[in-house]
């Protein structure tokens, strides 16, 4: 049984201080070991595997600045604090506000999903869906499905119907003879006269034509 050379081990360490990053083979050349006791002393010090390169680089726990999305980037090598890029896409997926199509998970990862979603078949807590030419993934939660759905398709404002040209004509009228009515006061009077027209119709017509604003005379 080979005894463990401590020397050889903080040396590793020293070389992940300096270099940030190290590819198996560097490793056990270090520790003169072999790759299973190289991955034993990954294990034992939090590493991480980067989920570009095909997994060829390794960091330790301690070096790597994660940002929001729990991405570190070295040069061109790519880490993820969830671990493997499956796992990632769906941390990403479920924790997002509105889902993420591909160019928005490309922006986070740094990695074109097209060359390796169709690997994932299937992805636990992720719902796909398509749109028009995208697809979106979602959380499979339903609460938090529905939060991501209105806030990726917030609904249409809701728009007041303008009055038909005969209301407008007969609000036009009471306004030529009543020029400091405001909508409110015009609604109530067509009203006393036998007119109902809805007053959100009657304040749209003032708003598009800023009635409010102009006197209407005939002289």
């Amino acid at each position: 049984m080979n005894t463990r050379n401590s020397a050889l081990d903080q040396q590793a360490l020293n070389t992940f201080a300096l270099k940030k990053v190290l590819t198996l083979t560097e490793l056990t050349d270090i520790l003169r070991c072999s790759p299973i006791t190289a991955h034993r002393r990954l294990r034992e010090w939090g590493a991480y595997t980067s989920y570009n390169k095909n997994g060829r680089y390794y960091t330790i726990g301690t070096i790597p600045e994660f940002d929001k999305n729990g991405i570190w980037q070295y040069q061109d090598i790519y880490f993820s604090r969830y671990g493997t890029l499956k796992n990632t896409v769906v941390a990403l997926a479920v924790q997002s506000k509105k889902g993420l199509n591909h160019a928005e998970l490309q922006e986070i990862i740094g990695l074109n999903p097209k060359y390796f979603m169709a690997r994932f078949r299937e992805l636990s807590e992720v719902r796909k869906e398509r749109y028009k030419h995208s697809i979106i993934y979602f959380s499979d939660h339903a609460e938090t499905y529905e939060a991501q759905q209105r806030n990726r398709f917030p609904p249409e404002p809701t728009t007041t119907k303008l009055p038909s040209d005969a209301q407008a004509l007969i609000m036009l009228v009471e306004l030529i003879h009543n020029p400091g009515m405001n909508s409110n006061e015009l609604t109530l009077q067509l009203e006393k006269k036998g007119t109902r027209i809805d007053a959100g119709s009657v304040a749209a017509l003032f708003q598009k034509y800023e009635l409010g604003k102009k006197k209407l005379n005939m002289r």
